[in-house]
């Protein structure tokens, strides 16, 4: 009865892989770079609406700090989170570029985003500043993050449609 059980067990393996390599045939070649895409993607969607978070409650608390006096640290904090979420984004997008050469459609988006995390980046770079010093200007580091969040705000809204035109590009399971 072993005899039996062992050309049983042999065409068992053979079954499972002649249909895994038939299941990853299957797979188009852009499969596992959408998976990234989704990966990285998503990652930078929450790094640029955690700097976007962060930066409005910033604002908030600078706008109720009492006589307008910002405690240095609480500023130092809120700049470097939000420069760190930046930072990371940007890291994200680069990534991205790299896996769209050739695409124009996902490259024109890519180009709009980074634009807009360039003038958050440098607004950030501004308001970092201003936070820097032991008396903190409330109002100039409230100007800083009304730009970081516009900036913010639109490469949010175009890598939305950036990530729903990929998704909508993913070809049918067959």
């Amino acid at each position: 009865m072993s005899h039996l059980s062992r050309p049983s067990i042999a065409l068992a393996f053979f079954a499972i892989l002649f249909s895994a390599s038939s299941a990853n045939a299957q797979r188009d070649a852009g499969s596992k770079i959408r998976g990234e895409y989704n990966f990285y993607g998503g990652a930078a969607s929450r790094s640029m609406r955690g700097a976007l978070e962060y930066s409005r409650d910033y604002r908030q608390y600078a706008q109720t700090a009492p006589e307008k006096k910002v405690n240095p640290e609480v500023a130092r904090e809120a700049a470097d989170t939000i420069g760190d979420y930046i930072s990371k984004a940007q890291k994200h997008m680069a990534w991205m570029r790299k896996q769209a050469a050739g695409d124009k459609q996902t490259l024109t988006s890519l180009d709009v985003i980074d634009k807009n995390l360039a003038d958050a980046a440098k607004s950030h770079h501004e308001m970092h500043e201003t936070c820097l010093k032991d008396n903190v200007d409330a109002a100039a580091s409230m100007d800083c993050c009304k730009v970081i969040d516009a900036s913010l705000s639109k490469a949010i809204a175009e890598h939305d449609k950036l990530m729903k035109h990929l998704a909508a590009t993913k070809p049918t399971a067959k």
